[in-house]
């Protein structure tokens, strides 16, 4: 009879590690138990050990529970793994190889007189818990390195069946799978030629990667991307101006919605029915959101940098996350403007400092000419050669910027001409509040209008006044002839 029972509990045991190995769970390896065979019992009382490896991608190892020396993936520095155990299961007992069978991720129940573990991985991608007594555990990553998903998490039975068919092994190595992750890439999309400026509009076009997925155990169960403006930006709910993913563009309310997160950061988070559209599609491998802001509280700042950065989390059915920090690496940046500022020098043409001039500085005509009408082409109007500072102002692209001349300084003629430079990214880098760039405007004096149109007419011009005068006479020799004329 005794030895009936045996034979059940290795049958059994058998069987649930064949299963357990054979399933993988998630990748993760090994996970199994054995029942106790006719030369040896499982000792409840030992204390066993769990040897986490963070690595990168596929191992192709063979779920046994044994340490694998010869694995050339990459090994991960900083994960950060946390263990809990399962309650009320006694692993050395039939009864209880039965309930271990039958945990899952959604039937696990944390055994509140166990203390949960975490550690880190060292520079070998390591880290082992110890001063385990058998039972059912959990095993979950909660923090890994920047660029990396976070692996499924995983139900491990400890001890694990020696795979060379003898006793048990106590000491067990697992190698959860960290697939690497794209990063955000995010650039700013505003038009051409936009005066950037307090109260302008910029647009930012943020591209997000998907990572591999399919329609059943790696369908998405979650997906949200966040904009989150830095400085000089302000984002509403209205922001949000267009999702696609592939080439398929998603519908507000219906494939996501959009949310306010602390007041200044915009959600979008994909629906349902918009999850759905993504984990249907595994070919597709981007996800962009073009967003919209306000420049604002740069008015009054010196050296400004107007920035926008954005994150995104994404869950699948498996368990495997990017967890809650999915932010954008660094150099994959295109979305940091800074900006600059001028100065307005009036001179006349000797070179002698004016004042009392007065200008409008704003974004030139395709001529370069004049400055363009409207409001949102305008940095400052009444600015003087008093002003230390001018700005700030964003960089021009395929236009120049002009300063135009306003007011006169009393006994000089106004210069109705504008005064046009570049104001690129190139040049801002030199243009701070405490080193403006330096914008001249000359003058000509009035009392000199008569002696300087030589200058510009020459004798033609003399000719033409004598000429007048010359007609002048004549027209009043006449009108006097004829009264006398009449008169008579």
């Amino acid at each position: 009879m005794g030895h009936q029972k045996i034979r059940s509990l290795r049958v059994l045991a058998l069987g649930l590690s064949l299963a357990l190995a054979m399933i993988g769970l998630f990748t993760w390896a090994p996970l199994g138990h054995a029942a106790p065979s006719t030369d040896t019992v499982v000792d409840k009382n030992k204390d066993g050990s769990i040897t986490v490896h963070s690595v990168v991608g596929d191992t192709g190892v063979v779920a046994d529970g044994k340490e694998n020396t010869s694995l050339t993936n990459e090994k991960l520095q900083g994960s950060t793994f946390k263990l809990t155990k399962h309650a009320g299961v006694d692993v050395s007992t039939l009864d209880g190889m039965t309930a271990a069978s039958k945990v899952t991720l959604k039937t696990f129940s944390e055994d509140s007189s166990f203390s949960a573990q975490t550690g880190s991985t060292d520079n070998q991608g390591v880290h082992k818990f110890q001063n385990l007594k058998p039972g059912v555990y959990k095993l979950e990553q909660i923090k890994a390195p920047k660029g990396k998903q976070l692996a499924a998490p995983a139900i491990v039975v400890l001890p694990l069946t020696n795979p060379e068919g003898t006793g048990f092994m106590y000491d067990i190595h697992v190698y959860p799978k960290n697939a690497a992750i794209g990063s955000i890439k995010k650039v700013s999309t505003t038009p051409e030629g936009t005066l950037l400026k307090e109260g302008a509009q910029m647009t930012f076009k943020i591209t997000v990667p998907v990572p591999k997925h399919d329609n059943d155990k790696k369908k998405f169960t979650e997906f949200t991307v966040t904009d989150k403006p830095v400085s000089g930006l302000t984002m509403t709910a209205d922001s949000i101006t267009e999702v696609k993913f592939g080439s398929a563009v998603l519908t507000k309310t219906t494939d996501y919605t959009v949310s306010m997160v602390d007041t200044k950061n915009v959600k979008v988070t994909l629906t349902d029915n918009g999850l759905n559209t993504l984990s249907a599609d595994s070919t597709s491998t981007e996800l962009t959101v073009n967003v919209q802001g306000k420049i604002t509280g740069i008015a009054s700042a010196s050296n400004v940098t107007v920035k926008n950065s954005a994150s995104y989390t994404y869950k699948l059915a498996d368990g495997t996350n990017n967890g809650s920090d999915g932010d954008e690496t660094s150099g994959d940046d295109d979305s940091n403007t800074v900006f600059g500022y001028i100065k307005i020098k009036n001179t006349d043409d000797g070179s002698t400092a004016l004042t009392g001039g007065a200008f409008t500085v704003g974004k030139c005509n395709a001529a370069g000419t004049d400055i363009v009408s409207g409001d949102g082409n305008v940095v400052k109007t009444g600015a003087t050669t008093s002003d230390d500072k001018i700005g700030p102002i964003g960089p021009l692209t395929g236009a120049k910027l002009c300063v135009k001349q306003t007011k006169a300084p009393d006994t000089y003629a106004l210069n109705s001409s504008a005064t046009a430079v570049d104001f690129g990214a190139e040049q801002i880098k030199n243009a701070t509040s405490t080193n403006p760039m330096e914008i001249t405007v000359t003058n000509t004096k009035a009392s000199d209008f008569l002696s300087k149109l030589p200058l510009t007419g020459g004798p033609g011009v003399i000719a033409f006044l004598v000429g007048g005068a010359l007609l002048l006479i004549a027209a009043v020799a006449t009108m006097v002839r004829k009264r006398r004329q009449d008169q008579e």
